[in-house]
């Protein structure tokens, strides 16, 4: 073999070397190739471009930057990386044209950190497979998934530099010996994540062979960012920026050194965000599509699966036992998913956790033995639950086979070995399949047992048979000793890869049952937003205090009612913000569920979740916000929104009477829920200095329809009986009083 190998590319050529497997075997590793243009100056936040030719040979020896991050694999988490990072690696058995099937890795890391590196990731036993391996660095964290919503900086940064990663490779992976036209795409947690999206982006039609998913979906809640406006504002405050609108927060951010940005984006995401509100605070968004905008999603992932908008190409997706291991409340209502908009401490809301607490414990779950039980609470929470969910959704969209399986093998390679055994527990966690599917430096002083190399040969023959024809088991061998069966409509068959390998159906069947029946009963898509737009707030608005009750007088008001907040400011005296709560008294069988919404700022809404602690759950039907604008700025708003009664006739459905608003008015600042920011600022952080508590208004000369109205309205008795924001009556007496 050529011990400097030199490959041709679209942009130039570069050159290699020889290394071998531990086994002895010999592959060549092409590292650090550039895929796009370095994000760097005007490009931050931005989509890749294309890359650059270069002149000459390229050396692509050793690995590129990996993306400017807090590397939290250490105990010391320090700064690590740069902003140039857009760089892959290459490793194949071969570069004389014999067409091997390709498996691309996208790395995991919560969207925060990680790498492709060879340092976690080597390709050396899965390459001793005949198979090429390429691992990617995406930027992350706010540099890879800030949105503005703008056509500047409409998101998915990070998940377009994954896009164009494949893009590369579907260009240029014949010069190394592979097969463009069979390209598997695998990933864990949040690259599991990503992989998901990419099955169902516009942007990879036809260029994805086969999926690998594991441990992370995005049906998981944590796999979005659903208030990337409040979150940016977050980020620009803590950095010291004293402005709200976004054309000034795109300056400062752009100008803002990238060790500053990395800092505060950790400060402001904390592991317990993730594990206490599985919330991501910079995540991949649905778009607001832009003319001449390339757009990763501009749907809900959960609508495009709903109707079968997803790659039709074999699909493999599993969890490992424990994903998770992290204390979390005691209070078991913090378990029932937010999506399903239960209120918390209602009768409902208790009897479900009462529930819960039967199901997955024997005794007190507060106890150290009940330990193992809370874990797979956590685990089923945060990712199983939507993995189970996701699969009964793909069954019904494709016709292409669905391999289910669930790692619980424990060995010497199992990445938390230490850890879970530290608590006496011994079933396989987060990340521990990739010990046997990748060389890593953080193992180099384990030797693995006979079973665990037994197990590896196991894993890597599963991964790569299916990455090759699609199939996991196409014979049986020594190895791999069972037909691994994919699901179909009628049995949830899995793989339990365990000790030995098993074929069951239905892993936790009662469970999720359980959950799946609460997700029929209380999940609505049209509750949750198409988009995950918000207007940028232009203009300060007064924000003295309301005192007097506003009257509310519309004819579908019943009842008035006044709650009081109070606010306390880092500097400030205490402000007290009135909120009014409108209600309507209905027969039982009539009342309808009163959705929430307080339009207030992020510097308010910081405030109020500190306090209040989800402020959310405790004020039921909190509709109104403070601030009563200008009669002339309300109606120079009602002008620019196309009237409701339009798009309601225009629906099928409606043709005898016009539906009452589902959805409240989201051209203004995005609602409380901002993902409790301020609730987890690290303490002892020198804060820098924030803007005063301002209420702005959006004023949007370009608001589209749809985000007011849902263009798949809800079944009527869904629907709230009232809007109850005084300041749209007359815009909603303009309706015909329906």
């Amino acid at each position: 073999m050529i011990q400097a190998p030199v490959v041709t590319v679209e942009e130039g050529q570069v050159q290699g070397k020889l290394v071998k497997t531990p086994g002895g075997k010999s592959y060549y590793s092409f590292q650090g190739i550039p895929y796009a243009k370095p994000p760097l100056g005007s490009l931050r936040f931005k989509a890749p471009q294309s890359p650059e030719p270069w002149d000459g040979i390229r050396d692509a020896t050793t690995e590129g930057n990996v993306s400017a991050q807090i590397d939290r694999l250490t105990d010391k988490q320090y700064y690590v990386g740069d902003e140039n990072c857009l760089f892959l690696n290459v490793y194949t058995p071969t570069i004389d044209g014999e067409f091997l099937p390709v498996m691309l890795y996208v790395h995991g890391g919560g969207y925060l950190f990680g790498s492709g590196s060879s340092t976690m990731y080597g390709p050396d036993y899965l390459v001793e497979k005949d198979v090429i391996v390429v691992t990617v660095n995406y930027r992350c964290g706010a540099l890879g998934f800030l949105s503005l919503n703008t056509p500047e900086v409409p998101g998915n940064a990070g998940l377009k530099d994954v896009i164009q990663a494949v893009r590369w490779v579907k260009e240029n992976i014949k010069n190394f010996g592979g097969n463009s036209g069979n390209l598997t795409v695998f990933g864990e947690s949040a690259g599991g994540a990503v992989v998901s999206m990419l099955a169902v982006s516009p942007l990879t039609k036809d260029l994805i062979s086969k999926v690998i998913i594991q441990s992370g979906t995005a049906l998981n809640n944590w796999a979005f960012q659903k208030y990337p406006i409040n979150n940016a504002r977050a980020l620009a405050n803590e950095l010291g920026c004293e402005s709200n609108d976004i054309d000034d927060i795109l300056e400062f951010l752009t100008t803002t050194p990238v060790k500053d940005i990395v800092e505060a984006n950790n400060r402001l995401a904390p592991v317990d965000l993730f594990i206490d509100s599985a919330t991501s605070l910079f995540a991949p968004v649905v778009e607001k599509e832009f003319p001449g905008v390339e757009a990763a999603l501009t749907e809900p992932f959960i609508d495009l699966i709903t109707s079968g908008r997803i790659a039709n190409v074999p699909i493999m997706i599993g969890t490992t036992t424990l994903e998770f291991t992290h204390e979390r409340t005691e209070d078991l209502q913090s378990f029932i998913p937010s999506e399903l908009n239960i209120v918390l401490n209602s009768d409902e809301s208790l009897a479900i956790a009462e529930k819960i607490k039967r199901l997955y414990f024997k005794g007190d779950p507060n106890s150290v033995e009940s330990l193992n039980e809370k874990f797979q609470l956590l685990s089923d929470v945060l990712v199983n639950i939507d993995t189970y969910r996701l699969i009964q959704y793909l069954v019904r969209a494709t016709n292409k086979p669905i391999y289910y399986y669930k790692f619980d093998y424990v060995g010497e390679l199992n990445l938390t070995n230490k850890l879970l055994k530290s608590l006496g527990l011994k079933h396989a966690g987060h990340m521990d399949e990739l010990g046997y599917l990748f060389k890593c430096e953080l193992q180099k002083d384990v030797e693995p047992t006979p079973d665990d190399v037994k197990m590896r040969e196991r894993m890597l023959r599963l991964w790569t048979n299916f990455a090759k024809s699609g199939n996991p088991t196409p014979e049986e061998n020594h190895y791999v000793n069972i037909t691994w069966q994919p699901v179909t409509k009628d049995n949830l068959y899995y793989l339990n890869i365990s000790n030995e390998l098993s074929l069951g159906t239905c892993p936790d069947k009662e469970k999720m049952e359980f959950w799946e029946d609460l997700y029929v009963k209380h999940f609505k898509i049209w509750d949750h937003p198409k988009s995950t737009e918000a207007s940028p707030v232009k203009e300060v608005v007064d924000t003295t205090p309301v005192k007097e009750v506003v009257d509310t007088t519309p004819v579908i008001v019943k009842e008035t009612v006044i709650e009081s907040v109070t606010v306390v400011n880092d500097d400030k005296a205490d402000d007290e913000i009135v909120v009014e709560t409108v209600t309507e008294t209905f027969s039982e069988t009539e009342r309808s569920e009163v959705r929430e919404t307080i339009i207030i700022t992020q510097d308010i809404v910081d405030h109020v979740e500190n306090k209040s602690h989800k402020i959310e759950n405790h004020i039921e039907s909190n509709l109104i916000e403070e601030v009563k604008p200008a009669q002339e700025d309300f109606k120079e708003i009602v002008e620019e929104i196309r009237p409701v009664k339009e798009v309601a006739l225009a629906n099928e459905d409606l043709s005898d009477k016009i539906r009452p608003v589902h959805e409240t008015i989201t051209i203004f600042t995005e609602s409380i829920h901002s993902n409790g920011v301020e609730e987890h600022r690290s303490n002892g952080v020198d804060k820098k200095p924030r803007p005063s508590n301002e209420i702005k208004m959006v004023q949007n000369n370009n608001i589209n329809p749809t985000d007011v109205i849902r263009a798949n309205d809800p079944p009527e008795d869904d629907l709230p009986k009232n809007i109850g924001v005084n300041k749209f009556v007359n815009f909603f007496e303009s309706l015909g009083k329906k």
